[in-house]
């Protein structure tokens, strides 16, 4: 039977993961491995200078579940090296609350982070993000473990389809550690489109409004991508166009030629 590790960046408890592991288990063994509280935009980073604490879940929709007090490529990291009975098919991040798409954003996500921690490991590894209404964004970062009931549907159709993805990865390799970025669109259907797309670009100005008494808060403005040519869709226009965007990264191809 096939079996799953799940990790997010939002938290363990938030309706997201739960909804997409309750999808997942149709499909194997389904291991959940996640961070405590919430630890969007922490990219890669993990907790080399303090100790992690670990803490068995015995309620959840899972067939084990562990709460990390960490970051989650510090979750994935230490499920794979110490906590699963075997290795997983398939590692999954997500869903998150909100999308994850363009440069450099994807750097920074805690979400593509877990799953590029166990595209590292050479395991298939899928990537899960929904736009969200402004409105309902507020709603659930209010309240996570229980959204709105007109906005579980949209998470719940997200999961099946994350769920059912992430199962036709099933037997694949990944020695080019690569990750199958998704970004579902906010009203997502059973039937919506799929298309193969390439992250956008965006520039980060300033990310920290002053506070006064030299004391600064982290407070990101959306962007819009720019209109350069491409060879694929982009994949924020895709998914506010309401379709799904699909992108591959692959970040082992980062060099090209130069001369001094």
């Amino acid at each position: 039977m096939p079996s799953f590790l799940i990790t997010n960046d939002d938290g363990i408890q938030v309706y997201f993961i739960r909804s997409l592991a309750a999808a997942l288990s149709q499909f194997g063994d389904v291991y959940v491995a996640a961070p405590k509280n919430e630890q969007s935009w922490v990219g890669r980073a993990m907790s080399r200078n303090r100790e992690v604490a670990v803490r068995k879940l015995e309620e959840y929709p899972a067939t084990e579940a562990w709460e990390v007090d960490g970051t989650p490529s510090d979750a994935i990291n230490i499920a794979l090296g110490n906590l699963m009975p075997h290795k997983p098919d398939v590692v999954v991040s997500g869903i998150n609350v909100g999308w994850n798409a363009m440069v450099p954003v994807l750097y920074s996500s805690g979400t593509i982070a877990g799953a590029l921690e166990g595209a590292s490991w050479g395991i298939p590894a899928v990537a899960l993000s929904m736009h969200i209404h402004e409105e309902h964004f507020e709603q659930i970062k209010e309240d996570s473990v229980n959204p709105p009931v007109n906005v579980r549907k949209g998470i719940d159709i997200a999961a099946q389809l994350g769920a059912e993805f992430s199962h036709s990865k099933v037997g694949e390799s990944n020695e080019e550690s690569e990750v199958y970025n998704v970004n579902f669109p906010m009203t997502p259907q059973l039937d919506t489109p799929w298309v193969a797309t390439q992250p956008g670009k965006i520039h980060f100005k300033g990310l920290f409004q002053d506070q006064g008494d030299s004391i600064y808060r982290f407070a990101y403005e959306e962007r819009m991508p720019g209109s350069e040519a491409r060879e694929l869709p982009q994949d924020y226009e895709t998914f506010v166009d309401g379709n799904i965007s699909l992108s591959v990264l692959n970040f082992n191809h980062l060099g090209k030629n130069f001369s001094l």
